[in-house]
């Protein structure tokens, strides 16, 4: 009974040496610079140059809620070559063909946020890439987050680097996702 008169404290901080304290955030951030690099050596040239417009970008339809949502029947060798690319991610989480590829075949077996996941790693490499901002923003609209959609959309019509094309099926996308 007396546990609970007594009012809650934070825990203290370990120590570590005599008179040290380490802070309880110390080991996330360790963690945090860990991953860090892997991304940060990557140069933008490293970066694909372009990607090819896969064909979730076919035509702009309502979106549909996660619950109706199924995913497309994938075949077992679709499966395996998603599977060991998602292996392949592992142990290369800053290699943008493998992250395209990625998503790519994520794309195929419905799992569309780990292709958003890929896809957004390839923007940390370079942000400059209109493509994957295109796709992004597809990828968004099909989830039904119309906010982030019209956040990729935008910058793939708005960028110089942006082919004609990637320009319009942003534009295309755009006009469905402001309705």
């Amino acid at each position: 009974m007396t546990a609970l008169v007594y009012p809650a404290r934070a825990p203290e901080p370990a120590l570590s040496a005599p008179g040290r304290r380490i802070l309880w955030t110390a080991p996330l951030a360790a963690a945090a610079l860990a991953c860090a690099p892997a991304l940060a050596q990557t140069p933008a040239s490293k970066a694909p140059p372009s990607l090819a417009i896969p064909a979730t970008t076919a035509s702009p339809t309502a979106p549909q809620s996660p619950q109706g949502r199924k995913p497309p029947g994938a075949t077992p060798a679709e499966r395996a070559a998603y599977d060991k690319a998602f292996q392949a991610t592992l142990d290369k989480p800053s290699d943008p063909d493998t992250l395209a590829r990625f998503a790519d075949l994520a794309v195929k077996v419905g799992d569309i946020e780990g292709a958003i996941s890929a896809l957004e790693r390839l923007l940390l490499i370079d942000a400059n890439q209109p493509e994957v901002k295109l796709e992004l923003g597809v990828l968004y609209y099909r989830l039904g987050s119309k906010e982030a959609a019209l956040t990729y959309l935008e910058g793939a019509h708005a960028s110089p680097e942006a082919s004609q094309q990637v320009r319009d099926r942003a534009e295309e996308f755009l006009k469905a996702a402001r309705r």
